[in-house]
């Protein structure tokens, strides 16, 4: 199966020169991981040379240590490169091991064979555009070392792939190298001369000056001055392992003028450091997005052991049936999408075998694999879904595996602590396989606990979780649910993340405060750094992520900032937010923290004091007011239970904060003015006492009570110039509290919909009756006559400007009650289909006959008759 040379190619010069064994490679490959074997097993070099950061020698001793499992990883980090926006956040690469690397490989070897080892590239900038992107990274700050994208872009190797029926690039590999038989995988000098020529190949698709650009040619330059000194240096063969692509550059190179090894430039960013990390297969799969891995790691795992079970492997038709097995074992046992069966099994181990053999292969390969899979399994679509058959076959063939490090490898307290708290969450560090994990927040202790870490780990964004369902404390909805719903999984994506935050802690809690500290000066920056709302919203996070020790300081700093927070909105959003608190104390860890309770009651006070505000509200901005209306409606409400609930605590008894009770009140010891006789609404402090402003006794007889709260909506409903919206939400929200009458609400709406009345304000005042009570066009018949007679005043033009805000005004009933609407104001029922269908006459069906024919006969005048033909054919 070698490549035949072709003409561009007789000039390459040969792989072994002066003691010197090139063995060019591709990364992750287990044919040029059996070729780089058996090379220095022949050869037994004095010195094995490896592309990869020089600077990662440091680290040869963890790679080399017994405990050392792959996949694994050494993981680089380093502050943007000078002139970048946000010269503080950390640039990432990887440089990934399995069993199966060819520089695995080499370094066990190698160190078996008694060699001196090292790294010979350039040291990683985060900067240098050489080094590839994973695709499946959502950070584009992460990336890999191993480049491999020349050979997937080459024009010359698409055109090999057409030209010999191979689907892409991985195809073609496979075909050229993978499948040769376990003599021809082990004669590392045809291998690799075919592989020099095929990387050869696609370097031509490449001019100098892009190369030069992008940095190849000056980390071929840092290599070879690396292999000059190291040739100077020892006496013996050296191997230098190296991608494919860069060979022919470092074989012209070896003898060109001494230059010292380059040194990064200081514009490269600062390097924060590298660490021997654990990683896994599905972070190396080229299907996943890993640009410069083999699709499907964990079958090529399987091929590799069997290439080093036996002296002439590996056995590619046992490696097939086994994974064929296993695949039919893993549908029943979980349940997949398609249950396979024995005979499916059976008949697809012969389908691969013959294919490999109509193919020229030594044995079936992953393409044959899967070829047979959709002829012998699947029956409907291979990609018919992301849960059918082609899911659970990538899941299964690409793998989970996590690998391991020695305790010697040391990480940052940071991530060791992650560890500690993941494993007591009960969260597999083993396997990166996403698992559902459901928690009952009402009920149990340890799911809130899991919970809180999970949200955690999801604020620090490491990718660890990934929230499903349940309810949203922060946004404030489903908060009815009592399951919450996460999709979890460990990776060494999670571990980079938590390397990253090193330096702000050594723990979890620490770099989360870290972070609050930060979101909160932020804020600060964006001028809400003395909202209350904003600070709420601060406070909800910390109780969600579990920074409990914190909350004290951050129930003060609300506190405070609703004594300065002038803004309505922000205030009533506060106030909105506090209530979420209350109604979730119990999941959120609140129970022990009276001081909400105040803090609710002082912010209702604060809110109902800056009512007003909203009258004042632009075109634009009115239906936000509107909804802080309602806000403060269902705060009104709540803060009424509250205060008949014996059971919700005394706040001013259970608070030392609270100070001396305030006047005596039958509603569970809260305070209470009702205010018939208090002038402007104050906002009383809690070393006072709280008193709940507006809200009267609970056994105060109060239908027609006239409270603050009241009050403030009655001004609203006068004010001059007021919103026309906010104005009629006022006054419906009056009636249906009953403290008015139809024929104040009717005398109040007069304004807003008798005779006069602006176009546009009229249609406001809608949108704000139907905000808050959209049943009293289907109750008042007097209101309806008054929205009746203003829209028929209107002209055409008057009544298609406004239209839209009328439709969405309604859009408040439900479809019944549209419909009953309609028929109240259309004063008649409309037809049934039944009553129009028996309403057609002989004469019309007469009628209708005779325009068809009509309309047949100028079709046909107009040349068009064979139209009708295919119409009737059809």
């Amino acid at each position: 199966m070698a490549i035949a040379p072709a003409p561009a190619l007789a000039a390459l010069a040969p792989l072994s020169i002066d003691g010197v064994h090139f063995a060019p490679i591709r990364h992750h490959s287990p044919a040029c991981a059996l070729a780089v074997q058996a090379l220095i097993r022949e050869v037994r070099p004095a010195a094995v040379l490896i592309e990869g950061p020089d600077d990662f020698d440091t680290l040869l001793p963890l790679l080399l240590d017994a405990a050392t499992r792959p996949p694994v990883a050494i993981l680089a980090q380093a502050t943007a490169p000078t002139g970048r926006d946000d010269p503080d956040a950390a640039r990432s690469v990887f440089y990934p091991f399995c069993d199966y690397s060819p520089e695995w490989v080499a370094l066990h070897e190698g160190r078996a064979a008694g060699a001196q080892l090292a790294f010979i590239d350039c040291p990683w900038r985060p900067d240098d555009a050489s080094y590839d992107r994973n695709d499946s990274d959502d950070d584009e700050d992460i990336g890999n070392l191993m480049s491999e994208r020349y050979l997937a872009h080459s024009d010359y190797l698409k055109a090999l792939a057409a030209r010999t029926g191979c689907r892409d690039q991985d195809e073609l590999w496979d075909h050229l190298f993978e499948l040769r038989d376990g003599a021809a995988l082990r004669d590392w000098r045809q291998l690799f001369a075919d592989v020099h020529a095929y990387c050869a190949m696609a370097r031509n698709d490449y001019e100098p000056a892009v190369l030069e650009a992008e940095g190849s040619l000056p980390r071929e330059r840092h290599m070879a001055a690396h292999l000059r000194a190291w040739r100077a240096r020892v006496d013996g063969p050296i191997v230098v392992v190296t991608g494919g692509f860069h060979t022919t550059a470092l074989q012209r190179m070896l003898h060109a003028p001494e230059t010292a090894p380059a040194v990064r430039d200081s514009g490269a960013g600062k390097r924060l450091g590298s660490w021997l990390i654990r990683y896994s297969f599905d972070r190396l799969d080229a299907l996943s997005g890993y640009a410069s891995g083999m699709p499907s790691p964990a079958y090529y795992q399987r091929v590799w052991e069997s290439a080093n079970a036996t002296a002439d492997g590996p056995l590619l038709a046992d490696v097939a049936a086994n994974c064929l097995t296993g695949l039919a074992r893993i549908s029943r046992e979980l349940g997949l999408s398609e249950q396979i069966s024995t005979a499916g099994v059976q008949a697809a181990v012969v389908q691969a075998v013959r294919l490999a053999d109509l193919r020229g292969h030594a044995g079936p390969g992953r393409q044959d694999l899967l070829d047979a899979v959709r002829s012998c399994f699947i029956k409907g679509a291979i990609d018919d879904g992301t849960t059918g058959m082609a899911a659970d076959i990538h899941r299964y063939l690409g793998g989970s595996k996590i690998g391991d490090i020695p305790p010697s490898a040391g990480s940052p307290p940071l991530l060791e602590d992650a560890r500690r708290t993941a494993a007591h969450m009960r969260i597999n560090l083993g396997d990166s396989t996403a698992r559902t994990v459901r928690l009952d927040l009402y009920r149990k202790d340890r799911h809130r606990a899991r919970s809180r870490f999970l949200h955690l780990m999801a604020y620090l964004d490491t990718g660890l979780a990934r929230w499903q369902s349940g309810p949203d404390f922060i946004g404030g909805s489903s908060l009815e649910l009592l399951m919450e719903e996460w999709r979890v999984a460990w990776s060494p994506l999670v571990e980079a993340r938590l390397i990253e935050y090193s330096p702000l802690g050594a723990t979890l809690h620490a770099v989360a405060m870290a972070r609050l500290r930060r979101d909160q000066a932020a804020l600060a920056a964006q001028g809400q750094g003395r909202s209350a709302s904003a600070a709420v919203s601060l406070l909800t996070r910390a109780c969600v992520i579990g920074l409990h020790q914190q909350l004290p300081s951050l129930l003060q700093l609300v506190a405070d900032l609703l004594d300065e927070d002038s803004n309505a909105a922000s205030v009533i959003t506060c106030s909105h937010r506090l209530l979420l608190l209350w109604r979730g104390r119990e999941p959120l860890g609140l129970q022990e923290h009276p001081q909400l309770r105040a803090l609710l009651l002082q912010a209702w006070n604060t809110a109902l004091y800056l009512v007003p505000q909203l009258a004042q509200a632009k075109p634009e901005d009115e239906a936000a007011a509107i909804g802080h209306l309602r806000t403060l409606r269902t705060l009104h409400g709540a803060l009424r239970q509250l205060a008949d609930d014996p059971a919700a605590g005394d706040p001013a008894a259970g608070d030392p904060a609270a100070g001396a009770p305030a006047a005596e009140s039958p509603a569970a010891g809260i305070p209470v003015a009702d205010g018939p006789a208090a002038g402007d609404p104050a906002v009383s402090a809690p070393a006072a006492g709280i008193t709940v402003t507006g809200i009267p006794a609970a056994s105060a007889p109060a239908p027609r009570h006239t409270s603050i709260w009241q009050r403030q909506l009655q001004a609203l409903t006068t004010a001059i110039d007021g919103a026309p919206g906010v104005r009629s939400a006022a006054a419906a929200t009056l009636f249906i509290d009953g403290a008015w009458t139809d024929t104040e609400l009717a005398a109040m709406l007069q304004a807003s919909f008798g005779p006069g009345a602006l176009p546009g304000d009229a249609v406001r005042a809608l949108a704000g009756l139907m905000a808050v009570a959209p049943e009293l066009l289907l109750t008042q018949a007097g209101l309806r006559a008054q929205v009746s007679a203003i829209v028929a005043g209107w002209d055409e033009q008057t009544f298609i400007a406004f239209l839209p805000d009328l439709r969405q005004a309604f859009t408040l009933l439900k479809p019944q009650e549209t419909a009953h609407l309609a028929e109240a104001l259309a004063g008649t029922q409309q037809l049934t289909l039944a009553e129009t269908h028996y309403a057609a006459t002989e004469a019309d069906l007469l009628a209708g006959v005779a325009l068809q024919a009509r309309l047949a006969a100028s079709v046909a005048h107009d040349g068009l008759a064979a139209w009708l033909t295919t119409e009737a054919t059809s």
